[in-house]
């Protein structure tokens, strides 16, 4: 009999004195009093040091120098740093991570650890930015001579000049351009000479004449109203204006008079400044609050106190190499010409974090930064100094904190001060960290302990839906892996979200103890890389992502056993395409079926069953084999059993009892041949059904609707496994 603690040294006590009355009477020598009460002190010395060894071991050690380990505190014989305090309690409550670190009072205060909850607000960043007024290179235009000639006179002649738009600019001179006006000037005096009885031949010669005259002024850039002044006239002209493509400023004056031109050499460049352009410079660190169309407000030095706004149109795909900025270019209407190319400007731009209504931040100090991944360390909230490390997916930064993607949970408690020292800790137990290679298959799993507790998998006790689910999800990578080598972004980007989406749409309640630690470890881990792999903007990190997704994946089939259970989850018959995809139609008229039964809708029902079973009659049973025809022909005979239950049957249970001789049938079916049907397939069990005896039926999703039961526990039942689904 075990008795209550305590008890047991009252005991001994009162024994210890009868053996000494014993003794004593037996005149054998008894120690005196104080010798006595020595050996008592002995004992509980013992039996103290006994209680304190299965308590744990203490190990000081350096949170800068994790390598030195103390049995007592003081301070580091490298850094004179205090030792930090660290328990290793063989009777703590069991670790619900693989990250988890435990400090007690004295420690988390040599730590310095200070934890601040994760909250969610309205992120507003205000982006400051400098840079210049510079010319709006679409509002400048050159004007070139179009043909080798000399300047016979310049009407702008001085850089500066305000000119409208059809304004002359210079008068040229050229042997070629007179050349061509005399040959139009030509063929159109040939012209007037055709009459009504010239052949057509000769009209048609003289027409083309004046077509290439035209064409070849035109070449020379001439524009339709001068070509049309030419033909009018007996002489060409020796002289050619040049006129003005557009209103602005003339910025540049390339020649002078009397200066021989060859074609194409520029002879004046024009800006309009009715609207300029800022290049402004940003740092890096700010690119992801600055999006293309975001308004940007801005001041200039010459107009102390008046903001001008302007829209961003571009941002540098490269980082200058000497400033780490990023050149970002906005367009401003400049109606009044006050905003001047050269002008300094300062830019502030608030922008609001790309969220609904607000946004989860951590402190800055928060997050352990390594390569593209952030750790923090989250506080158990019913174990005082127990903190749990995750990774996490960090957004945009800004005063001071991180907007949190994925993760955390808003009221979590994160570790803001000596975060590090945790991390440094969990280095020196061999545990996960921020320094830790979590591709690398790290964490070793110990199976012995669930020995004897099968929930539809032989390693960590983890259910068959979760196993199945797992599974399944083999054809998203393989889907991933060709959208990556098809170059396809958008597809892939689709994949990552979608595998993502399933991962956290899997339920995990029902795992525990080892299982649970495997599932938060590698599932955190890889949803990390789906959430990162749905955002990477260059194919290089998209595969960067999807080896790592690979590896995480990996590690969560290992540990849960997976591939050992795929011989439960593949067809175990063979039977063509053709076959499989007429069962996932008869399977989906099936569903009308059970849709009905849920909403205790018999006369739905009875109309349901018959397109299910005309789907079923559609069937084909050519080219099965021998084996698989047996299969099919006695669980096609189960369902028309069923299906005659239900049409003979007088009320909705009787349906019911023909509606579960029907899904033993299909269920068969589809587990052992197969089904070809776009989305999935899921068992579902009732255990209650029919005085306990349990029932299941089939649904394309988990949302559960009870067709055994109704309104009456419409949400009764349990989603057991996926179904192969081609």
């Amino acid at each position: 009999m075990q008795l209550p603690r305590g008890m047991g040294k009252i005991v001994f006590g009162a024994a210890a004195i009868a053996l000494a009355g014993g003794i004593w009477a037996s005149g054998i020598f008894m120690p005196a009093g104080d010798e006595l009460t020595d050996v008592v002190h002995m004992d509980s010395a013992k039996q103290g040091s006994e209680e304190g060894q299965a308590e744990g071991k203490v190990v000081w050690t350096c949170s800068m120098h994790p390598q030195i380990q103390l049995p007592q505190p003081g301070k580091c014989p490298l850094c004179f740093m205090d030792l930090i305090k660290l328990e290793i309690d063989a009777n703590r409550a069991a670790a619900e991570s693989y990250r988890q670190i435990e400090l007690d009072s004295n420690a988390r205060k040599l730590a310095e650890v200070e934890v601040t909850p994760v909250v969610r607000k309205a992120v507003v960043a205000g982006r400051r930015m400098v840079g210049k007024v510079d010319y709006d290179e679409s509002r400048v235009e050159t004007i070139s001579a179009w043909t080798a000639g000399r300047i016979d006179r310049l009407l702008i002649a001085k850089t500066g000049s305000t000119v409208r738009k059809g304004q002359p600019m210079a008068v040229i001179y050229s042997p070629e351009l007179y050349s061509a006006q005399a040959d139009l000037i030509q063929a159109q005096a040939a012209m007037a000479k055709v009459t009504s009885r010239s052949s057509s031949i000769i009209r048609k010669s003289v027409q083309n004449n004046i077509a290439a005259a035209k064409e070849k002024l035109r070449l020379l850039g001439l524009s339709e109203g001068q070509i049309a002044a030419i033909a009018k006239k007996d002489t060409p002209s020796k002289n050619l204006t040049v006129y003005a493509p557009q209103a602005g400023i003339v910025i540049r004056k390339d020649v002078v008079e009397g200066a021989y031109v060859k074609a194409g050499q520029p002879l004046y460049s024009i800006a309009d400044l009715s609207a300029v352009w800022v290049v402004l410079d940003a740092y890096e660190s700010d690119l992801p609050w600055i999006k293309e169309g975001d308004n940007v407000s801005f001041t200039a030095e010459a107009f102390p106190g008046e903001q001008f706004t302007g829209r961003i149109v571009y941002i540098d795909p490269a980082v200058n190499q000497k400033t780490r900025t990023v050149a970002v270019r906005i367009e401003v209407a400049n109606p009044n010409g006050k905003l001047k190319p050269g002008m300094f400007v300062q830019a502030v731009q608030k922008k609001t974090a790309d969220s609904d209504d607000s946004s989860l931040v951590i402190p800055v100090s928060a997050a352990l930064i390594t390569g593209k991944r952030a750790i923090v360390y989250v506080q158990n909230p019913e174990k005082e100094g127990t903190y749990e490390g995750r990774e996490i997916v960090l957004g945009a930064k800004s005063n001071g904190t991180y907007v949190v993607k994925s993760g955390l949970e808003e009221g979590e408690l994160v570790v803001s001060n000596g975060a590090f020292k945790l991390d440094s800790a969990l280095q020196i137990k061999a545990k996960p960290s921020m320094m830790s290679d979590t591709a690398g298959g790290h964490i070793s799993v110990d199976h012995s302990a669930h020995e004897g507790h099968d929930h539809g998998s032989d390693h960590l006790g983890a259910p068959s839906i979760l196993v199945s689910k797992l599974y399944f999800m083999n054809k998203d990578f393989e889907a991933l892996q060709l959208a990556l080598q098809q170059r396809d972004e958008a597809r892939t980007k689709a994949l990552f979200e979608q595998i993502g989406t399933k991962l956290r749409s899997i339920e995990t309640w029902m795992l525990e103890g080892e299982a649970m630690l495997a599932w938060k470890e590698h599932g955190m881990l890889l949803v990390n890389d789906c959430i990162l792999g749905a955002e990477a903007d260059s194919f290089k990190r998209q595969h960067e992502l999807f080896a790592l997704a690979q590896a995480h994946y990996a590690a969560l089939k290992k540990a849960f056993g997976v591939q050992s259970a795929a011989k439960s989850l593949v067809p175990v018959v063979q039977v063509p395409e053709k076959f499989k995809t007429q069962i996932g139609s008869a399977l989906v008229a099936y569903i009308g079926v059970s849709e009905a039964l849920s909403k205790d809708n018999p006369d739905g029902a009875r109309v349901a069953l018959k397109g299910f079973a005309a789907s079923l009659n559609a069937v084909s049973a050519s080219g099965l084999s021998k084996q698989a025809s047996k299969l099919w022909t006695d669980n096609k005979r189960l369902m028309t059993t069923g299906i005659a239950e239900m049409r003979n049957a007088s009320d909705i249970e009787s349906m019911r009892k023909g509606f579960f001789t029907i899904s033993n049938g299909l269920l068969n079916v589809a587990k052992k041949m197969g089904i070809v049907l776009k989305g999935d397939v899921f068992e579902v069990h009732c255990p209650m059904a029919f005085d306990n005896k349990g029932a299941s039926w089939l649904q394309q999703d988990e949302s559960i609707r009870n067709p055994y039961f109704g309104a009456k526990m419409f949400n009764c039942g349990e989603v057991k496994k996926q179904l192969a689904v081609d």
